[in-house]
């Protein structure tokens, strides 16, 4: 069996017959006439840009966004970037492949992760939200939903169990600045653990991330800030306050109203969950830029789109 061609490891002059999934497509209008196919190909190693020049319109009804593919096409570098240009695509049933082929996985255990957030709900010392806490968890379908959901579709920890990953890293990095700021730090700690929840609602991950009907029409604000709701009403004396707050740390924590955030942080302990959430969102992209040329000795990253820039690679 020839070594599978993934996208990290393409070089131009390469004649490329593999299978990648459909990340995203468009017709292009061409200066001359006639359209010509841009599709972003992709796999658990990165996306390559990918351009058909001859029969766009067919070449489109194979490509459908989310379908894996099999591709004919040669491997060339155009401004720097590596690029494909294709000429044959075909469809394949999705039930025929591995979806561990086309979307990463976090490098950390989800059982290691997942040890380690129950760790911290057992450490809560406020009763109410250690039981509130436990209530959610405990379900297994969220368990089961969360262990594996990526927490974003493109710009930070895009990957299997990338929700899990980033929120056990925002709790660690949330506990330490609350007790430096002296914040309730069981509260900040239910806000970072519950900040994401709706993201097992709002995407789905088979062959590609995308967003459900629920995640595009209510979004993850939303959906998860009605799920706890719920919960606490089935909670004997779960104190108005602490609904509250809680409810508003999670509606808040984008920040801004351009960001999505119904309402702005207006607590210290909303501000620091919204702040550490940035945080390590950020990091983590700028961590995957650094990494993303693997042992390349180059200073400069690729364009990062999440930061809208190129980090500095060189590590101290």
């Amino acid at each position: 069996m020839a070594e599978r061609a993934w996208v990290k490891n393409l070089k131009p002059g390469v004649e490329l017959d593999e299978v990648y999934v459909v990340r995203t497509r468009e017709l292009r209008r061409r200066r001359g006439g006639g359209n010509y196919l841009a599709v972003t190909f992709g796999d658990r190693t990165g996306d390559v840009v990918s351009l058909a020049w001859e029969h766009a319109e067919s070449l489109a009804k194979e490509c459908e966004p989310g379908k894996v593919v099999r591709i004919g096409g040669h491997v060339q570098q155009y401004q720097g970037r590596t690029q494909v240009v294709f000429r044959r695509a075909e469809a394949i049933d999705n039930a025929d492949v591995d979806p561990a082929l086309f979307i990463r996985s976090s490098l950390v255990d989800a059982d290691v992760l997942w040890i380690k957030m129950q760790d911290y709900i057992g450490a809560m010392e406020d009763a109410d939200l250690r039981q509130l806490l436990f209530r959610v968890f405990s379900d297994p379908d969220i368990e089961a939903r969360f262990r594996v959901s990526p927490a974003a579709k493109t710009m930070h920890h895009a990957f299997r169990s990338g929700l899990l990953e980033h929120t056990v890293s925002a709790a660690g990095a949330a506990l330490v600045l609350a007790e430096h700021y002296r914040l309730h730090k069981d509260m900040v700690l239910a806000g970072v653990l519950l900040h994401d929840l709706g993201k097992i609602w709002e995407l789905e991950a088979e062959n590609s991330i995308e967003y459900t009907d629920d995640g595009r029409l209510i979004g993850h604000l939303a959906l998860e800030a009605l799920y706890v709701d719920r919960v606490i009403s089935e909670l004997e004396n779960f104190p108005d306050e602490h609904r509250r707050q809680l409810l508003h740390i999670l509606l808040s924590h984008h920040g801004e109203y351009a960001y999505g955030s119904p309402r702005r942080p207006k607590t210290p302990e909303a501000m620091l969950v919204h702040m550490v959430d940035n945080l390590d969102a950020r990091l983590a992209g700028m961590f995957e830029a650094i990494d993303q040329d693997g042992d390349s000795d180059q200073a400069w990253s690729g364009f990062s789109r999440m930061l809208e820039r190129n980090v500095y690679r060189r590590r101290l």
